[in-house]
């Protein structure tokens, strides 16, 4: 693979070195890589010694009154690290969006001088010539929704990439909107995928998806899901065997009307809520009057809100890092601390391809603190990574209720 997109001599390649020199600090930082190409991208773009592709025009002719100012302002979405942002608002006007708070944050203190998007949806550009780069996101859907929110006002969109996972769904994706689809030659790990020429009658998918999911303890409950939100309109087996639990061990109750039971559930907490599936179903089962749900993401926060409401509930659903028990307690923070009869805890395991433990850790932590006195934590688990002592430790009195060869479902009392 080469090195570069532009050849060793070429005077954009020249300029793009020297603004990369200007911040040193960032070249061991992850994702540089991907900053330095869309940083020779535009350059050679701008010079016209690359094509829409990324390849070396070869003499072609080019106009240099049409090429030397584009793109005029970029949309960067989902730059977790913020280098790309703060490089490439070195060459023109930057606006960014992040599904996650935290990237956000991050791209905030990274590249501070660019402009923050808060809902990618209501977009509007504030120059005429208007480039997107999205990074391309695991689940498809993400990417359809982000292309549908930015095809009318964007006329060229770069999603980049590890080569070994931009599949021809991105193609495929980026066709509905755009006349042109390019992929451009793999520099190092990593490539482009170019839409431009945007269609004037595209064929762009709507959000939310709106889907059923079925279950003994509830019977089939609506589901609504923004692209980028985990699992979508499908729930996971984590969440339909703590599901499964609570159903199991507030099934004596369920002959009698719920406000006659002694020490019935009236509130109940959902920390990293993903499409509200199970946040609403736990408030059906348990018949709590009150539901909170708190994500990361914006698509999840969004889904879970709308997913209640399609069944006839309202939810507080938050936009905050659920691990992060200041953000949530302190301020003028909706959820406060003690204030749950029942938090459910479905944490992930995986960042990318590795197991973690520090993001369920946190929300074990945040959940402690947020119980009510005699309240209770539904944790489920992958059962390899045995999290009962920790669960004992942090909460409070802890036992199974559950356990097949690949789930673990326990109840934590507090002190």
């Amino acid at each position: 693979m080469p090195s570069s997109l532009l050849s060793p001599d070429s005077p954009a390649r020249q300029r793009s070195q020297d603004l990369l020199e200007q911040f040193p600090e960032l070249a061991e930082v992850p994702g540089f890589p991907q900053a330095r190409i869309l940083t020779e991208y535009v350059l050679g773009r701008r010079s016209g010694e690359l094509d829409t592709s990324g390849r070396a025009t070869d003499g072609t002719f080019v106009a240099a009154e049409e090429v030397a100012g584009i793109p005029h302002e970029m949309v960067v979405v989902d730059d977790a690290q913020g280098l790309q942002s703060r490089l490439l608002n070195e060459i023109t006007p930057v606006r960014t969006y992040n599904d996650r708070i935290d990237e956000a944050h991050t791209v905030a203190e990274v590249a501070d001088r660019t402009s923050p998007i808060v809902d990618l949806a209501a977009f509007t550009p504030e120059r005429d010539e208007v480039w997107a780069i999205v990074n391309a996101p695991k689940a498809t859907h993400a990417l359809a929704e982000t292309i549908a929110a930015l095809q009318a006002h964007v006329s060229t969109v770069i999603v980049i990439g590890r080569s070994d996972s931009m599949s021809r769904a991105v193609n495929k994706e980026l066709a509905r909107g755009y006349a042109r689809v390019d992929v451009s030659p793999g520099v190092g790990k990593h490539r482009m995928i170019i839409g431009s020429r945007p269609l004037s009658s595209p064929s762009l998918p709507t959000y939310p998806r709106r889907g059923t999911i079925d279950h003994p303890a509830t019977g089939p409950l609506q589901v609504r899901a923004h692209g980028a939100c985990f699992s979508g309109i499908k729930s996971d087996e984590g969440s339909t065997a703590l599901l499964t639990a609570l159903a199991a061990a507030t099934q004596p109750a369920q002959s009698q009307p719920a406000e006659a039971v002694p020490g019935s559930l009236k509130s109940v907490l959902d920390l990293g809520c993903g499409n509200g599936w199970l946040l609403t179903a736990a408030m059906r089962v348990t018949a709590a009057k009150k539901g909170t749900g708190v994500d990361v993401s914006k698509a999840a926060v969004t889904s879970a809100r709308e997913t209640a409401a399609a069944n006839g509930l309202e939810v507080q659903a938050i936009l905050a890092d659920a691990t992060d028990v200041q953000a949530l307690i302190g301020g003028d923070s909706p959820v406060g601390a003690g204030g749950y009869d029942l938090i459910l805890l479905n944490p992930p395991f995986h960042q990318g391809t590795t197991i973690e433990t520090d993001t369920a850790a946190g929300l074990m932590a945040a959940a402690a603190q947020l119980l009510a006195p005699g309240g209770q934590v539904l944790t489920v688990y992958n059962s390899h990574l045995d999290y009962r002592d920790t669960l004992e430790r942090v909460i409070g009195p802890s036992e199974q209720v559950a356990r097949t060869s690949k789930f673990t479902v326990i109840r934590s009392r507090s002190r």
